[in-house]
């Protein structure tokens, strides 16, 4: 009996186990084949994704106040440096007589012999739509001032480079001769007795008294039209060879010191 009790047992115990293997074999298979099955797996990718958006969108807007701050630090420090640049004076600069108000302010085009007008200069652009030239790659780069063209001829010795717009000073105010480029250049000066000021400086007679510059500037740096409109058509300046912007930046920025300068 107890014999038969064991083997009874026996069996009821291996019954159950294959029971069970039966049924985690079947949970087994489940796990295997979810992976593989869209209708199960679509509500999870769905879930997991839109977790995922939700997270960077708390990411961005954790960091966007720390951007936003950057960016008003940044415009407050371009502010207060425009600010010094627009009231920087440059002591020794001096031009010859003022002109009068309604020569200054005069809207002027000049005509050809045809009798057409000719438009003003962009004075915003260079005067040439082709590349500066490379003063490394000219040694014989001289800039030559035609008082009677309004021209600035860029060359090497006898090879025309680049022609820019020009304006020279009124009354033959700008001296003829040759000079040199000198050491005194900058970003920007304002005279106060002028009530006028310039960007791109580059001094080419007396140390800061002759400047090759950029179309004028008032107190507030900004640039004067009526004036800036005469460039090409006739001398307005006070002495000084007026220019483009980008033509009174390329001088200021790559021409050497010590550049030949013919003034005739």
């Amino acid at each position: 009996m107890h014999t038969g009790s064991f083997n009874g047992d026996e069996g009821k115990d291996m019954a159950d186990w294959g029971l069970d293997c039966k049924r985690l074999k079947r949970r087994v298979l489940a796990l295997l084949r979810w992976p593989l099955d869209p209708v199960h797996r679509t509500p999870v990718v769905v879930t997991t994704a839109l977790l995922t958006l939700l997270l960077a969108v708390m990411i961005a807007n954790l960091f966007q106040p720390v951007n936003t701050a950057h960016a008003e630090r940044s415009a407050g420090a371009s502010a207060s440096s425009a600010s010094t640049v627009s009231t920087r004076r440059f002591p020794k600069v001096h031009h010859h007589s003022k002109p009068n108000s309604s020569s200054s302010t005069a809207r002027v085009q000049k005509t050809d012999p045809a009798g057409t007008s000719i438009q003003h200069v962009d004075w915003l652009k260079p005067s040439q739509q082709i590349d500066y030239p490379d003063p490394a790659a000219h040694p014989g780069l001289s800039l030559e001032v035609s008082l009677q063209d309004q021209r600035v001829y860029v060359r090497d010795g006898s090879e025309l480079l680049y022609t820019m717009y020009a304006s020279s000073g009124m009354g033959d105010s700008t001296p003829r001769g040759s000079f040199r480029i000198q050491a005194e250049r900058g970003d920007h000066f304002y005279n106060p007795s002028e009530g006028l000021g310039a960007r791109y400086y580059t001094s080419f007679l007396n140390h800061g008294v002759f400047l090759f510059h950029s179309v004028p500037t008032d107190s507030s740096g900004s640039y004067i039209k009526e004036e800036a409109d005469l460039l090409g058509v006739r001398p307005s300046s006070h002495g000084c060879i007026r220019l483009t912007v980008p033509d009174a930046r390329w001088i200021m920025q790559f021409v050497p010191t010590d550049t030949p300068v013919l003034v005739k």
